[in-house]
């Protein structure tokens, strides 16, 4: 069976792409997930999990569940999001427990988390290939790799359970790889 090599199939956002999707995004409810959901690496159907409790504004720490075998644990919350955060919920009129609501105030699912994306990528101007919520997961690990973070380091923000889920964006990332080959061969001899 020929399959196409995984690298082929994953899509991700380019800096300029993501600047692009957030600009387009008012609704606050929608800027929270998105940004909330880009930053931690977080799949449409970890999203709805997100309950209120799972925020810690004074310590700046958000609390992840994931799914299909990742681990899940606690990350730091930047100021951005937590700003993002608390303007969708002084703004929200609903006592329920879940953090993202959907207008029948159930958690939001992943069906609407791909329309969301698909309204915001068009809207932005991304590639229709681009235009789906996990595209903000594949984004967020080649970002943080290009901005020069371990492999190690994106395997636990992703709550990768196993190492070679995580290489795969490090073989996408040439910036990254071009930085590592003029350090690593700046100390081999020269012939």
């Amino acid at each position: 069976m020929n399959r196409r090599p995984r690298t082929e199939t994953i899509q991700f956002l380019t800096l300029d792409e993501t600047k692009r999707l957030f600009n387009a995004i008012k609704e606050k409810r929608d800027r929270a997930i998105f940004l909330i959901g880009y930053r931690h690496g977080l799949r449409a159907s970890e999203i709805g999990l997100l309950q209120k409790s799972d925020l810690d504004f004074k310590q700046m720490r958000i609390m992840l569940h994931r799914r299909k075998g990742s681990l899940s644990g606690q990350h730091p919350l930047q100021t951005d999001e937590a700003k993002a955060v608390k303007s969708y919920l002084r703004s929200r009129n609903h006592p329920s427990p879940i953090l993202f609501l959907s207008r029948r105030s159930l958690p939001i699912d992943r069906t609407m988390l791909h329309r969301l994306m698909r309204q915001y990528g068009a809207e932005g101007k991304l590639p229709p290939a681009k235009q789906h919520f996990h595209c903000l997961k594949h984004s967020i690990a080649t970002h943080l790799l290009d901005a020069g973070a371990d492999i190690r380091f994106v395997q636990d923000w992703l709550g990768h359970s196993r190492i070679q889920n995580t290489i795969v964006y490090a073989q996408l990332t040439s910036r990254t790889r071009d930085e590592t080959a003029r350090k690593v061969f700046l100390a081999l001899p020269r012939f």
